[in-house]
């Protein structure tokens, strides 16, 4: 099914981040994403993991920064400098 959304910036760089670590389209990273959101998902066992609450039926973690897969290579290049 085809539908157009509109990610906020950091939702949109955590899709684009999963895109690329896994080797897929911005869509299926969404899909799987959602998909992880669903009781009964991969990796669920209907309560959420720790450091996590549900709101509205979706998981919500309370960090701050969203961390892709840039920020891991920026950190990591830092360190070669060093």
């Amino acid at each position: 099914m085809r539908l157009t959304i509109n990610l906020e910036p950091d939702l949109y760089a955590v899709a684009v981040s999963l895109s690329k670590a896994e080797d897929c389209s911005i869509s299926a990273a969404v899909n799987r994403l959602l998909r992880r959101s669903l009781p009964g998902g991969p990796s669920s066992s209907g309560e959420p993991r720790h450091g996590m609450e549900r709101r509205n039926g979706l998981l919500v973690c309370g960090g701050r920064e969203v961390i892709t897969a840039e920020t891991v290579q920026r950190i990591e290049d830092e360190d070669d400098l060093t």
